[in-house]
């Protein structure tokens, strides 16, 4: 048996539109197309996508196959992470794009720029940039201790549902 590629968790996600998603994730995160496969009758079975060295499955939904998007499902509890150089910039494309707003972008408490987009297919994406290089033993120092401080996060959150 050939091996193709390596051994590991990869993600497979469903979209009823897939050459808009293609052109989204190109467009607003830097995806480069490898591969597709159209089945006979017109579906893309899927189209292999690289987010610099990690590659993300994307298939257009059929419900015979039990491939449903989230907004056949009711939404998506699975969130997508982009580790990029300029989270900013990204995310405030996303959005002209089509994304909507879940967490603005925010330096966070581990080290990150930080913020959530829903994507016009209704997957969730967090979008981050590294800012400081962190042990554990700080993260866990820095973690908030009040009830206070987690309920602002949430206050973000409701505040860009606005």
């Amino acid at each position: 048996m050939t091996q193709q590629r390596p051994l590991g968790l990869g993600t497979h996600i469903f979209v009823p539109d897939p050459d808009a998603a293609v052109e989204f994730y190109r467009a607003a995160f830097g995806a480069t197309e490898l591969i597709r496969h159209t089945l006979p009758d017109g579906r893309i079975l899927f189209v292999e996508l690289a987010f610099g060295p990690d590659k993300l499955l994307i298939s257009q939904e059929i419900s015979e196959l039990d491939a449903l998007a989230p907004a056949t499902v009711g939404g998506s509890p699975v969130m997508l992470l982009l580790e990029l150089d300029d989270v900013d910039t990204t995310f405030d494309d996303a959005i002209a794009r089509g994304a909507t707003v879940e967490r603005p972008v925010a330096e966070m408490f581990w080290g990150e720029r930080y913020g959530i987009v829903r994507d016009p297919f209704g997957h969730r994406w967090a979008l981050c940039t590294r800012r400081e290089l962190l042990a554990p033993d700080e993260v866990a120092e820095r973690v908030p201790s009040q009830e206070a401080e987690i309920a602002s996060w949430a206050d973000a959150r409701l505040e860009s549902d606005d």
